[in-house]
């Protein structure tokens, strides 16, 4: 049986092209890495943020209660944060006048990043919650 030129030349061409899908692979995974890695991290943000303004807002909330201290109220924040797990490092400044409460929760990027890619290294989330006193 005889091979007609045609033939032959699509086995070649497949022949060559043995390692393309590697070399695409090579190429592209470190993209999608990257962007998987990114949305982990604006995940852990984005939850971050939420934890820490409903304990900015419950610890302003346990003085608003008739008897309410700022330790108490400092504890309960602190309390909310390790909940979820991100009570490492934070900080709870609470102003309480005869008015309102003011209570300021900060958490470094530390206690709540998950990837290994750090895109939010060196940041700190802030989250303030003021309350009027009846």
């Amino acid at each position: 049986m005889k091979t007609t030129g045609r033939f032959f030349n699509k086995q070649r061409q497949r022949r060559n092209r043995d390692g393309v899908v590697t070399v695409e692979f090579a190429m592209v995974a470190p993209v999608i890495f990257l962007m998987f890695f990114g949305a982990l991290e604006v995940a852990s943000l984005n939850f971050a943020r939420h934890a820490i303004g409903f304990a900015a807002y419950e610890s302003a909330r346990k003085l608003t209660i008739p008897g309410g201290t700022v330790a108490i109220g400092q504890a309960e924040g602190l309390r909310q944060l390790n909940l979820v797990g991100l009570g490492k490092g934070v900080t709870i400044e609470i102003t309480d006048s005869p008015i309102s409460v003011s209570c300021t929760v900060r958490i470094p990027s530390s206690g709540f990043s998950w990837g290994p890619v750090g895109f939010f290294a060196n940041y700190t989330l802030k989250e303030t919650c003021t309350l009027t006193k009846e």
